[in-house]
């Protein structure tokens, strides 16, 4: 009776051990899953931020085109002028 008894209590023992791990565990995948929660809030930012850096950059360089372009048409008229 003493070794059904001992095999009992280790199993029982074995049982709680498993199942505080899996608590653990658990918690951990909690944890986790908040972490890639707030991840995602700042990939989303920065993509929009990425999103407003790219027009503004298509506004300045077309902006910058357009200058460019007034430029050589006075430069133009310049050497129109002098000649």
């Amino acid at each position: 009776m003493g070794t059904f008894w001992l095999v009992t209590g280790g199993s029982l023992c074995a049982v709680l051990v498993l199942v505080i791990i899996s608590w653990l565990q658990w918690l951990q995948l909690r944890q986790h899953r908040v972490e890639l929660a707030v991840l995602r809030e700042l990939l989303q930012g920065l993509g929009g931020i990425i999103q407003r850096l790219e027009q503004e950059k298509a506004e300045l360089t077309a902006g910058l085109r357009a200058e460019t372009g007034q430029v050589e048409l006075l430069k133009r008229r310049l050497s129109q002028l002098r000649g």
